[in-house]
């Protein structure tokens, strides 16, 4: 091992080893460091889902038939009473994560990828203001290694980031009700499903608050299902795996299945953080909250925002500069990407979580929201309400006013956060005024709309 790289990447998860793969393939010296064992690289609970549109973007067409398990079509979401369904098409696959991490550090460490398993990262190495390095511990022995960029891909942990300077923008913490606590469980039904290219979503704040349950079948591996449920943290719900056992598990499907894998996670569901990159360090996936605020999705914006964070160090090769400056170009390549998208869909995710289960029901009932809006919801965070379809969709919901004034006001507001994020400033000397209009935006939008504190 080397004293000095051009980037160490904490962390190989998704984000961390696609980081590693575009790094690497493009002729730097990079270390990639994780604390479990290799076979173990990628391991964490989630839904395996992920779009397609992501992998066409990423370069990622070609994956090898073990890494996929099952092909997506759509998804289902039903309503709290589950008398409604509506239908979101799009295609995406079910993934194997381990094997997916697998596949891009096999192919980083062919262009030179160096990789310490069973390490832990301890603290950012940081003078005149400027990470230089990280200090690992391998083995009860300690070592500072120097880089010119250090990337912090270690997800929820963030083991690099929360060990930062407090008024750097990457440091931000992770508010409590902005994460939902997630179970998940790989059970094999004694029969398959109908349809099992169809992902299937289930709101209901009863069965889980602020969150919701899902059913997604592994196409390719007949009987086998992904099945969990999420909740809204920091309000003291129940332990989702309680609810997913007392509400979900007891329903006839789930009838002599047998356990395959479980496990539990906090998924970050926010807006984007104000900058991925400072000096000489940047965030990338779960560690720069990069998740999908509404369906908790997040292996495909996780690896756009270690491509952009990787496009930019690029630059900054070539430039000399790994500042916050020179860096900058990861944070705008985001926000045109994803993150524009990610910031409205959180001001959506909000509501929802404030709506009670009956206008849910009403809402998709008198179809106030089609499957049409969320299809344009879900690919672009718009929620487009023409005139005419706000006069008829009035006229249906004049038995519940309150409910559409209300979606009315939500809409203007996802268009004042995505007009703020389309103008994301240009420099980090703009950034202090631009955070300052967002949180007014999102503090007004919170106390007038949501009536939260």
């Amino acid at each position: 091992m080397s004293s000095a790289y051009d980037v160490v990447i904490v962390g190989l998860g998704v984000a961390g080893a696609y980081a590693a793969y575009r790094l690497s393939r493009s002729g730097l010296r990079v270390l990639a460091v994780d604390v479990k064992p290799y076979e173990r690289l990628g391991d964490k609970p989630c839904g395996d889902a992920i779009g397609k549109h992501h992998l066409d973007t990423l370069g990622l067409v070609d994956l090898p038939h073990e890494v996929i398990e099952g092909h997506v079509r759509g998804i289902d979401i039903f309503s709290p009473n589950e008398m409604i369904r509506f239908r979101v098409l799009g295609e995406g696959y079910e993934v194997d994560r381990i094997g997916l991490v697998r596949y891009l550090l096999k192919r980083a460490v062919d262009s030179g990828l160096e990789i310490m398993t069973g390490t832990a990262a301890v603290s950012p190495v940081i003078r005149e203001n400027h990470v230089r390095g990280v200090v690992l511990l391998k083995e009860g022995k300690s070592v500072e290694v120097n880089a010119k960029v250090v990337i912090d891909a270690s997800g929820n942990a963030r083991v690099i980031a929360r060990r930062l300077p407090r008024e750097w923008p990457v440091s931000e913490e992770l508010y409590p009700r902005d994460t939902n606590i997630a179970y998940r469980e790989v059970r094999k039904l004694p029969r398959g499903v109908d349809e099992p290219e169809i992902l299937r979503i289930y709101v209901s704040k009863r069965v889980a608050p602020g969150g919701y349950w899902w059913l997604f079948p592994y196409s390719l591996r007949e009987g086998y299902v992904n099945v969990g449920l999420g909740v809204q943290g920091g309000r003291g719900y129940p332990h989702p795996k309680d609810l997913l056992y007392t509400y979900v598990l007891k329903r006839d499907i789930f009838k002599d299945s047998k356990l395959v894998e479980a496990g539990g996670a906090v998924v970050p569901t926010r807006g984007p953080l104000n900058s991925l990159v400072w000096n000489g360090v940047a965030v990338v996936g779960d560690a720069a909250y990069t998740v999908n605020p509404v369906h908790g999705g997040g292996k495909g914006s996780a690896m756009v925002s270690s491509n952009c964070v990787s496009d930019a160090i690029l630059e900054a090769v070539e430039t000399g500069r790994f500042d916050a400056e020179g860096l900058w170009k990861a944070n705008i390549c985001y926000m045109n990407s994803y993150g524009v998208k990610q910031a409205v869909l959180d001001v959506f995710r909000l509501f929802l979580q404030e709506l009670p289960d009956e206008d849910i029901d009403f809402g998709m009932s008198r179809k106030i929201i089609r499957e049409e809006d969320l299809n344009i919801l879900s690919l672009r965070g718009d929620l487009e309400l023409s005139v005419v379809d706000k006069a008829m969709r009035f006229l249906a919901g004049l038995s519940r006013p309150s409910l559409l004034f209300k979606l009315k006001n939500v809409s203007e507001y996802m268009n004042r956060v995505r007009n703020l994020y389309e103008d994301y400033p240009q420099t980090p000397a703009d950034l202090p005024r631009w955070a300052s209009r967002v949180r007014s935006v999102l503090s007004e939008y919170k106390s007038k709309v949501l009536g939260l504190e």
